[in-house]
């Protein structure tokens, strides 16, 4: 009898020396996938790959696994730079998401040491392939609830808010990511407008997903960047955390927004 060829995450799980139970526990994916690419009934994530190469050496011994303080992902990610801030404390960027090509070339140029490639549409991406996080963070798609988007939009005739069938529902992406992996915390970002926009009731919906629906202790404060560089640059910033920690954004020291001159 004919046996098939092994898969190429076959072979190379094998030279990690792990078992399909090992990778499974160790990055925090379902053993049932791990079993579909290792049986080639589907294709492994490239960040699964690149990851499983880090752990081998040029001789085939495995490297120690060293954990960094805590471990994020990175959706909706720019050009990286609140990956730039999280990575100053120590942290590891273990998955990033970013659907514009444009700014996946400046963000890998800015990160051309990172250990995993770029995916691209969030909605395209299973919650159960991206690998198990510590912190998930999220600047979602600003334009449906942005002044300048929404005035655009309705000169268009077109649908804004979460009723933007493009980026409007976005934030739902963040939400079953959440849902699914029960992250330590989160922080999402979004413009100033978020609070108001639709009377309102675009943050409360927001507000009830995070704090009643998945039951994190959430809170929120719109900062001025005027305090940290010369720019009037004002963002809603959402925090949750799956136990109560006591933070509060008005303990966090920001600069005066005197600093800079208008």
């Amino acid at each position: 009898m004919k046996h098939p060829k092994p898969t190429d995450f076959a072979l190379l799980r094998e030279k990690t020396g792990l078992t399909v139970e090992e990778v499974a526990d160790r990055f925090g994916i379902n053993k049932r996938t791990v079993y579909r690419w290792e049986n080639g009934d589907t294709k492994p994530v490239k960040t699964m790959l690149l990851m499983l190469r880090k752990l081998v050496g040029k001789s085939g011994v495995v490297i120690p696994f060293k954990r960094a303080p805590f471990t994020f992902i990175d959706l909706f990610a720019g050009i990286g730079g609140m990956r730039r801030a999280f990575e100053t404390i120590g942290s590891e960027c273990i998955f990033t998401s970013e659907w514009d090509l444009s700014c996946r070339k400046t963000y890998l140029a800015n990160f051309s040491c990172t250990n995993h490639s770029v995916a691209g549409d969030i909605t395209e991406i299973h919650a159960q392939d991206i690998p198990a996080h510590d912190v998930l963070l999220a600047g979602f798609p600003c334009q449906p609830f942005s002044i300048a988007g929404v005035s655009k939009k309705n000169a268009l005739g077109r649908l804004h808010g979460f009723d933007d069938p493009t980026q409007g529902t976005l934030f739902f992406d963040v939400v079953r990511i959440i849902k699914h992996h029960r992250p330590s915390a989160f922080l999402l970002e979004n413009v100033k407008n978020l609070i108001s926009h639709d009377k309102g009731n675009t943050f409360k919906v927001i507000f009830d997903k995070l704090k009643n629906e998945l039951g994190y202790s959430v809170r929120y404060k719109i900062i001025d960047a005027k305090g940290f560089v010369p720019q009037h640059r004002q963002r809603i910033f959402i925090a949750g955390f799956r136990e109560e920690t006591g933070f509060d954004f008005d303990q966090v020291k920001i600069p005066p927004t005197s600093q800079w001159p208008k």
